[in-house]
């Protein structure tokens, strides 16, 4: 028997067609009943939060921003297990960031998640969190700022 890690690998590369209304049922069943989410959240200012629908109409993920007194266009993502380490995190922001015209986004990354901090590096978000803020919350913060294609001939 196959376990679900190596049937992800095997699964055909999932295509994004859109995002579409936020749908709390399946955000809850990847994270949970208690889930952290932005929404109902008093500091948590401005949440717009999506699905992201796949070509052949599949759930991929969620995404969404919200602000805080502090900080703005602060990144939310979650990819279902079942489509992970395909490099959709940054094509969701990429969509939500084209949805909304943000431009830059707010990453925010616990110290202990490799993987995240991994890909937003390679995005080229840069590192924008200080010792300070590190200690305090446990969590790196990175800026993204898409860059701009030089449009002129």
């Amino acid at each position: 028997m196959k376990s679900p890690e190596s049937l992800n690998h095997e699964q055909e590369p999932a295509e994004i067609k859109s995002l579409e209304e936020f749908d709390m049922e399946f955000f809850q069943e990847m994270e949970g009943e208690n889930g952290w989410i932005a929404l109902g959240q008093d500091n948590c200012l401005n949440p717009q939060y999506f699905t992201v629908i796949g070509t052949k109409g599949e759930k991929l993920g969620i995404v969404g921003v919200y602000d805080t007194e502090d900080e703005k266009n602060i990144t939310h993502t979650v990819v279902d297990p079942k489509y992970r380490g395909q490099g959709l995190a940054a094509k969701f922001k990429q969509l939500l960031m084209d949805k909304l015209s943000l431009p830059f986004i707010t990453l925010t990354i616990d110290i202990d998640n490799k993987k995240s901090i991994r890909a937003a590096e390679n995005l080229g978000a840069i590192k924008t969190s200080s010792r300070q803020y590190e200690d305090e919350f446990h969590k790196f913060r990175y800026t993204y700022k898409p860059v701009q294609k030089n449009q002129s001939k």
